[in-house]
């Protein structure tokens, strides 16, 4: 990973009780952990949660995508996460991260898509008209060996769900629809503990279709696929709207 000043570096340890039960850290917290880094370094850029909250505005998920094909960091283990933003398409930006050892040779990659939402019309906001400018002078292009490539497809057929839930108070975020990160966390937890032991998960992907709301309930819909490969639907119960995608590959 090269070193500039449009790249941010940030130092963690896996501390005690933020890793699951294989002992690695966390889906959850892994994720939360990124978006602790991109607030980091949006901030130190200019264009993160502070600025833009003052004009009403919010960032937030459109896609991410966590590939860690060698297992994640355990308990005690420090770890670099480095993170930059690479491209701008109008309504939508991608954020890259690297998470590494200390000596630097990689755990896993991440690959983010994110809106900038306006708060009282909940719309996208055009990234390249922003009330404090764009950001396109500090964008790094994607590494030639960077592993993920982009969002897949991801297509559920099933008509029968497996799970439903409700969400509820804990569920929400700042923005007041569901965390993300939490619907991350529901998508894992409709599976078995048996898949996540031996080689377990390797690669999560969630796509963000449209915001859920507290008191919602989510229908939960699963289609296995070949070579470990799940799709999952969150459909809202009623309409059934799709609100998340996901596909994990075990």
């Amino acid at each position: 990973m090269k070193e500039n000043s449009h790249i941010g570096n940030y130092q963690f340890r896996v501390e005690p009780f933020s890793e699951d039960v294989t002992g690695q850290i966390s889906w959850g917290h892994l994720g939360n952990v990124l978006l602790r880094c991109a607030q980091f370094h949006a901030e130190g850029c200019g264009f993160g949660f502070g600025p833009m909250s003052r004009e009403r505005l919010s960032w937030v998920f459109s896609r991410l995508i966590l590939d860690f094909p060698n297992g994640r960091p355990r308990t005690g283990d420090d770890y670099v996460v480095s993170t930059w933003a690479s491209t701008i398409f109008r309504q939508f930006t991608t954020r890259l991260y690297e998470v590494r050892r200390p000596d630097g040779a990689p755990w896993g990659h991440v690959y983010s898509v994110w809106a900038l939402i306006d708060l009282q019309t909940r719309q996208p906001m055009d990234l390249m008209a922003l009330p404090t400018g764009s950001f396109s002078d500090i964008l790094e292009p994607v590494p030639a060996d960077f592993p993920i490539t982009g969002p897949g497809r991801i297509r559920v057929r099933a008509a029968v769900p497996v799970a439903e839930r409700k969400v509820c108070f804990t569920d929400l975020d700042v923005n007041g629809h569901l965390n993300s990160i939490r619907a991350m966390e529901w998508v894992l937890d409709i599976f078995p503990l048996e898949r996540f032991q031996g080689s377990g998960l390797r690669r999560v992907e969630m796509a963000y279709a449209q915001e859920t709301f507290g008191g919602e309930r989510l229908q939960f819909f699963v289609e296995e696929r070949e070579d470990g490969i799940c799709d999952v639907e969150l459909r809202k119960a009623g309409s059934g709207t799709v609100a998340v995608r996901a596909q994990l590959l075990f």
